[in-house]
């Protein structure tokens, strides 16, 4: 089942890059009426306004997807996630002052 699929998609992926080239310089030569519509958007002023604003839609849009994403999470964690293990107390985070404690903490921690 694997192989087929990774058949198809590499078929999928060489028919695309056959048939659709992106980056063929003849059609940007021969389309002078394009090229002249596309250089006169770009060579337009932007006003600091119209800048600022499309600063803020960006902004808006990666906080909402943000939001989105802490939502979703949150959802994820109560419905599919098991029970947390308990918080670990202060005495885990204490450090061995010689070898035959940094051992026997190890063994602790471990269960074995």
């Amino acid at each position: 089942m694997k192989n087929k699929f990774k058949l198809v998609l590499i078929c999928t992926v060489i028919a695309a890059a056959l048939i659709c080239p992106l980056q063929s310089p003849a059609f940007a030569d021969n389309n002078k009426a394009l090229n002249k519509d596309i250089a006169a958007a770009t060579k337009a002023p932007i006003s600091k306004k119209q800048l600022a604003l499309k600063f803020v839609m960006a902004m808006a849009g990666v906080a909402a997807s943000a939001v989105v994403i802490y939502v979703g999470l949150s959802f994820y964690n109560k419905l599919f996630r098991e029970q947390s293990e308990p918080v670990v107390g202060l005495n885990s985070l204490r450090t061995p002052e010689n070898f035959k404690e940094s051992i026997n903490l190890f063994l602790e921690k471990t269960n074995w």
